[in-house]
């Protein structure tokens, strides 16, 4: 043990639970902690004295001190997630909080949708458009560059510990730390399926990375500074705009509303949105104070609150199908239609806690509307968009909704028990699995059966390579749906295909 740590720690009452890591990463958030932060703790004290402290409250309000102690507390303590004593509330916490990694888990389409952040690092400086390709023209530079960012210990960290998020980061802390050992298996099962996020991620901050620190150092050298002087600036400021623009747990960077334990429950999913919100408020207010660059401002503004979010959406809701299949009218607008709410409500659970609220109110007013123009309006469907406030519980009663569906309809129960990796009844016992116990079996099952389609016959390759990436049939139109029928596609089939079922030769005439 490094004689900085002083020696091994002495053993807790849970010592044979553990294992090494569990013991010095104890260590130095308990013991050791406060010695390391001395000077920290003391340069806090001195400037956000009691008198300073009544001075801001003054100027910005109770809500900004408020905020800000609550900051410093995290970073003292190093914890996102407030401590508490409530057995019942900390498991309940955590069974909400697990859902999320059986959400994310080898959550392939997210990793995908992660390398859109990849054009973060441009500017209209000295990493504009034109000096990034410059930057990357330089192919031998560029990927030496890439791999000294990739296998930096900022991103191995980051990696390492699910930095990039603040539920995914509790429970890779759950993995490391954790002395109950079914708890702790679990969150490790959980923390190995965001691995394709995890990879992504830092591919999109290194791919992006790149060619910014190359111009940075050749900024800093242009202006006096040695090279390893200029290299260790220009990292500093690649850092600080991965931590700024991408997803962080962070303790500095994580707001008041997302370490909550009302954010965890209504926020999730929300980081990288709230991200960009917080830079467009910062590019409006400078913008409006003439800080900066106007130019810069502006296209911060555009970039994360339209194109992004627009490209971003769009993917998410498959609107790309279109251009392969020869799809109606009706069908294009309604994924149309889609993305674009799909974009406001990225906009609104960006603002925090009331906007998520006015998100799962706008749905709840669409639906009613929706239904309405029904024959038989269902409005119960209406209700159930009230759960969409908290994305971990609304997957959990939606999968379980999902099981009483499955053996409700005549047709579903029919298909059942029949075998293969598309029976509604292994689903169903998957999804029960997946809501209750966490255990992400429902989306390994449906990950193989979408390898299983992929590999059919009756699947275009452009569907095929979707599917492998992650976009359900549904989304790519190859499940069957109700309007699929009244247009004459069959039904005998599993998958949408233009054309009539030869029951002799068991398969489509196109």
């Amino acid at each position: 043990m490094d004689k900085a740590l002083g020696g091994y720690p002495a053993p807790q009452n849970d010592w044979l639970a553990g294992t090494l890591t569990t013991d010095a990463i104890n260590m130095i958030n308990t013991a050791k902690r406060s010695e390391f932060l001395q000077e920290w703790k003391a340069n806090v004290d001195l400037i956000f004295s009691k008198e300073n402290m009544n001075k801001m409250e003054a100027g910005f309000g109770k809500n900004y001190t408020e905020a800000l102690e609550d900051m410093l507390y995290r970073m003292e303590t190093g914890r996102n997630r407030p401590s508490g004593k409530n057995k019942q509330t900390n498991q309940f916490m955590n069974w909400v909080n697990d859902s999320v990694g059986t959400i994310m888990f080898f959550n392939t389409r997210s990793a995908l949708l992660q390398l859109l952040s990849t054009v973060n690092f441009v500017n209209w400086g000295d990493n504009n458009p034109v000096m990034a390709a410059k930057a990357f023209a330089n192919q031998d530079q560029f990927w030496k560059d890439f791999a000294m960012l990739f296998n930096s210990d900022f991103l191995k960290q980051r990696r390492s510990g699910l930095k990039n998020d603040v539920n995914a980061d509790d429970i890779a802390n759950a993995a490391a730390t954790a002395t109950n050992k079914t708890r702790a298996a679990l969150s490790s099962l959980l923390k190995v399926g965001f691995l394709p996020t995890q990879m992504a991620d830092s591919f999109a901050i290194a791919m992006g990375g790149a060619s910014f620190i190359r111009n940075r150092i050749n900024t800093y050298t242009e202006q006096g500074m040695s090279k390893a002087a200029a290299k260790e600036r220009a990292f500093l400021d690649f850092q600080e705009i991965a931590e700024e623009t991408q997803q962080s747990s962070r303790p500095d960077r994580v707001s008041q509303q997302q370490a909550s334990p009302l954010g965890r429950i209504v926020l999730a999913f929300a980081n990288t949105p709230m991200q960009y919100m917080r830079l467009t408020k910062k590019a409006v207010l400078d913008l409006k104070n003439g800080r900066g660059d106007p130019k810069t401002n502006i296209t911060k503004i555009l970039y994360y609150t339209f194109v992004q979010n627009i490209i971003f959406s769009g993917l998410q809701a498959a609107l790309f199908a279109a251009a392969f299949e020869d799809e109606d009218e009706e069908t294009i607008e309604n994924k149309q239609l889609r993305t674009a709410n799909s974009m406001v409500d990225s906009v609104l659970r960006g603002t925090g806690v009331y906007g998520a609220i006015a998100s799962t109110l706008k749905n709840i007013l669409l639906e009613i509307n929706k239904q309405s123009n029904k024959d038989r309006p269902d409005y119960t469907q209406a209700s159930l968009k009230m759960l969409s406030i908290s994305p971990p519980i609304d997957s959990k009663l939606r999968k379980a909704l999902s099981i009483g569906r499955a053996f409700s309809y005549k047709k579903v129960r029919e298909k059942m028990f029949k075998g293969g990796l598309d029976d509604p009844a292994l689903y169903a016992f998957g999804q029960g699995v997946s809501a209750v116990f966490n255990i992400p079996l429902d989306r390994a099952i449906r990950k193989l059966d979408n390898v299983k389609v992929a590999l059919s016959n009756d699947t275009r390759y452009w569907q095929k390579v979707a599917l492998l990436l992650g976009w359900s049939q549904w989304d790519l139109g190859l499940i069957e749906t109700s309007s699929s029928k009244k247009k004459g596609f069959g039904g005998t089939s599993k998958w949408k295909t233009k054309g009539s079922w030869n029951k002799e030769k068991g398969s489509w005439n196109k």
